[in-house]
């Protein structure tokens, strides 16, 4: 009878550790691209480290490594422009020749995906370039980092912002 009861309650206290199964809602789709209605749902991490590298790649202004995830040409709207750039590992250099140093400090990193049309990493950042000539140029942007499907960036959007 002993060997029951203590069976009995191994068997209860096992059962009452088992563990609990929570349902979590993964890629949960919302907001709205007007002209498709088509929804948007969060990016990869992935795509959030690569625009990481992007940008700290850029403060070092190395031109070479800031397109080691780009496409060759990368198509650039600069906030002060009204048609794009297309940018490329010289043209880059020729920009960073222009500078002594760039500090960035990005404030958040969002990625999102468009359902199926495209990924992006939103990016708010404040930047500090001090000129060759002395001068120093403060800026907080909104840039959008628009990966195509093979997983590189092929277009960068900038907007400038002020607090």
């Amino acid at each position: 009878m002993k060997k029951v009861i203590v069976l009995l309650v191994i068997f209860i206290s096992i059962s009452s550790c088992s563990n609990k199964v929570v349902d979590k809602e993964v890629n949960k789709k919302a907001g709205e691209w007007v002209s498709s209605g088509t929804k948007f749902f969060m990016g990869s991490d992935e795509q959030v480290e690569i625009v990481k590298n992007l940008l700290s790649n850029y403060a070092a202004m190395d031109a070479e490594a800031v397109f080691l995830n780009t496409r060759d040409t990368v198509r650039f709207f600069p906030f002060n422009a009204e048609k794009p750039v297309m940018m490329t590992v010289k043209d880059q250099k020729e920009m960073f020749s222009l500078y002594d140093s760039i500090i960035s400090k990005p404030v958040y990193f969002l990625p999102y995906e468009l359902d199926g049309v495209r990924s992006l990493v939103e990016v708010t950042s404040t930047e500090t370039k001090y000129k060759k000539d002395g001068t120093v140029e403060k800026d907080l942007f909104l840039e959008k980092f628009i990966f195509g499907d093979d997983g590189k960036i092929h277009t960068v959007r900038q907007w400038r912002a002020a607090w």
